[in-house]
């Protein structure tokens, strides 16, 4: 039996068969400036899980927002916009916090349909960053994306990479500063 209405085939036994888009790769790359990253330490008093909300307290409390968070054994990572960088160093010192910053960063993000169907696409992103000379200093993924956060001083390199090996016009390349963005 047809059903014309989904454009697949039914089977009393199975139900409905689906047919889907094909996937379509990378179809796009953004670009964000002004990114900083921290890595808190959370060895102290108290249990490893009161020093993790010990950090997004402290940091909520005092209005900066954080991104491509990390959990690791001893410390806690995360993105922010790098303006909050300095209000962030003096709420966490202020706690008692150890920390170590940079500032000087940039979030690359390689954007695809069905990002997780799309094998291989990992190790293409990973060659291009090797080749534009940019070092990966932490990444997020979602089921269209793949962020990867690297030295903003390398960051137009990347792309050109990632453009040649997505075959990607730069007309696609997505801009933003999260400082601008932030005013």
């Amino acid at each position: 039996m047809r059903d014309e209405t989904r454009g697949a085939s039914v089977s009393a036994s199975q139900g409905p068969k689906v047919r889907f888009e094909r996937e379509r790769g990378v179809y796009s790359i953004s670009l964000t400036r002004d990114v900083a990253h921290m890595v808190v330490s959370i060895i102290g008093e108290g249990t490893r899980s009161e020093r993790i909300m010990q950090v997004f307290h402290t940091l909520a409390n005092a209005q900066v927002p954080i991104f491509l968070v990390k959990l690791h054994r001893t410390a806690v990572s995360f993105a922010l916009v790098a303006a909050d960088l300095t209000r962030a160093e003096s709420v966490m010192k202020m706690a008692g916090m150890s920390m170590r910053t940079r500032s000087d960063l940039a979030i690359v993000a390689v954007i695809a349909a069905s990002m997780r169907a799309v094998s291989g696409v990992m190790v293409d992103i990973s060659d291009a960053l090797y080749a534009a000379g940019a070092h990966l200093y932490g990444t997020g993924d979602s089921h269209d994306s793949v962020l990867c956060l690297i030295e903003e001083e390398r960051a137009d390199a990347a792309v050109q990479q990632l453009c040649l090996v997505f075959h990607l016009d730069r007309k696609v390349v997505r801009e933003r500063n999260l400082t601008e963005a932030a005013r």
